[in-house]
C-alpha cells in the first residue's frame, strides 16, 4: 500500500475535526518518501524527532521552562501573548481569514500554536497540536498544493533559511500567500539553535521570489527594549553564572513586560522599523 493510500485511510483516526479532515484529503505527497509512520495521532515524516532544545546552549534552562509550559498549550499561549503583545496591522489569522474552511494552510514550525482548526501544523518536535512531524527544509508534499504558508519566529532557527523559503515557494499554489515573522532586534533564543536576524530590506530580499503584498512591524521597539534590557541586566548581575543569568532573565522579562505595550503607539511611527523586535512579510507566489 502506498503512503498516500495509507494516509487517506487513517485520516479519520488522526483527527476528529471536519475541516482538517477535508484539508488532509486534499494533500498529495512526494512519491517514494523514505520515512512515514503514524504514532499517537501524529504523522512522522522523519526517523527521529527534534529534541526541542540544545542541552549545551547557554539558555537551556529557559528552554526547559518553555517546554514545561508547552505541555499546557493554553497556558504557554496566554503567557506568550501577555508578555509579547502585538499591535501589528497583519497577523496569521487576518491573512487566512478569506480562505475557505478546509483550505490547505501549512504552519511551518508551528510549536503548540493552533491558529484555526483546519490549519495543518508542522514541526520537528511532536508538540501538542502538531499534525506532521517533519523537517521544514525538506517537506514531504508535492509541489503547488498549498493555499497558504505560515512561518512565525522560525526561520532564525534553521541553518539554511533560503532552502526553507524555496520549499515554501515550491509547495504553494500559484497565487498562494505566505505570511512570515522573523526577529530583528532580539536576544539569543535557541530552539534548539538560533542563527539569524533580518532588517526589513533583508527580509524582503530573502523573499524576492514572491510578489510583495505587505511588510512591517510585528513586535515593536518596546518589545525589543524589554528583551534586550532584561538580557543586559541579567548578564550584569549574574556575574557569569549561567543558571542565575537565565533565572534573572525570566524574572526581568516579566518585570519589563509593560514596555511592550508602548508599541501600541510606537508601531505607528515609520522610524520604529529601525529598532523593531520582529518584522513580518506577506507575499504571493507569482
Amino acid at each position: 500500500m502506498t503512503m498516500q493510500k495509507l494516509f487517506l485511510e487513517q485520516v479519520g483516526n488522526i483527527t476528529e475535526v471536519t475541516e482538517k479532515k477535508e484539508a488532509f484529503r486534499k494533500l498529495s505527497f512526494r512519491k517514494d518518501w523514505p520515512d512515514f509512520r503514524i504514532e499517537n495521532k501524529k504523522i512522522y515524516f522523519t526517523k527521529r524527532a527534534g529534541a526541542g532544545f540544545n542541552e549545551k546552549s547557554n539558555d537551556a534552562f529557559v528552554n526547559k521552562v518553555k517546554l514545561f509550559l508547552k505541555k499546557k498549550p493554553w497556558i504557554f499561549s496566554l503567557v506568550y501573548r501577555l508578555m509579547n503583545p502585538s499591535w501589528s496591522r497583519q497577523s496569521a489569522e487576518k491573512i487566512i481569514k478569506k480562505l475557505g474552511k478546509g483550505s490547505i494552510i501549512l504552519n511551518l514550525g508551528s510549536g503548540v500554536t493552533s491558529i484555526r482548526p483546519d490549519v495543518i501544523n508542522i514541526d520537528f518536535y511532536p508538540f501538542h497540536n502538531v499534525d506532521f512531524v517533519a523537517d521544514i527544509v525538506n517537506l514531504p508534499f508535492e509541489s503547488n498544493i498549498a493555499d497558504a504558508v505560515i512561518s512565525e519566529c522560525v526561520l532564525e532557527h534553521v541553518p539554511d533559511p533560503y532552502t526553507v523559503v524555496s520549499e515554501m515557494h515550491r509547495v504553494l499554489k500559484p497565487g498562494g500567500i505566505a505570511y512570515i515573522v522573523v526577529p530583528f532586534v532580539f536576544s539569543f533564543h535557541s530552539s534548539p539553535h538560533d542563527f539569524y536576524r533580518w532588517t526589513k530590506p533583508g527580509l524582503e530580499k530573502l523573499f524576492k521570489g514572491f510578489k510583495k503584498v505587505d511588510s512591517g512591524i510585528h513586535f515593536g521597539p518596546g518589545n525589543a527594549v524589554q528583551w534586550v534590557l532584561s538580557e543586559h541586566l541579567a548578564t550584569l548581575f549574574s556575574f557569569g553564572w549561567s543558571k542565575l543569568h537565565q533565572i534573572l532573565f525570566m524574572i526581568l522579562l516579566a518585570v519589563f513586560t509593560p514596555l511592550g505595550y508602548l508599541d501600541f503607539i510606537l508601531n505607528r511611527f515609520k522610524t520604529s522599523e529601525n529598532i523593531a523586535s520582529h518584522l513580518y512579510f506577506v507575499g504571493r507566489k507569482g
